[in-house]
C-alpha cells in the first residue's frame, strides 16, 4: 500500500510539473488595491504549495487535538 501512495504522489508531481512548465505566460493579478504581473507557472506553484502547507497545518492541529482528548 505504501508503494502505491509513493507512485501516486510521483505521478501527480510529474503532472503538475508538466502542466506548470507548459503555462509560462505572464498574467496580471489584481487583488483589492494590489496589482502585479507574474508567470502563470509561479502562480500555480504558489497555489499548490500554499494548499499543501495549509493541509499539513490542519492535519497537525487535528492530531494534537486527538492526542489531548486521548490523554484526558
Amino acid at each position: 500500500m505504501q508503494t502505491a501512495k509513493i507512485i501516486a504522489v510521483l505521478v501527480l508531481l510529474a503532472l503538475v510539473a508538466v502542466f506548470t512548465f507548459q503555462n509560462t505566460a505572464a498574467v496580471t493579478i489584481t487583488f483589492l488595491v494590489w496589482s502585479f504581473s507574474m508567470s502563470i507557472s509561479l502562480l500555480l506553484l504558489a497555489s499548490l504549495f500554499s494548499g499543501i502547507i495549509i493541509g499539513l497545518i490542519i492535519t497537525f492541529i487535528n492530531a494534537q487535538m486527538k492526542k489531548k482528548k486521548a490523554s484526558v
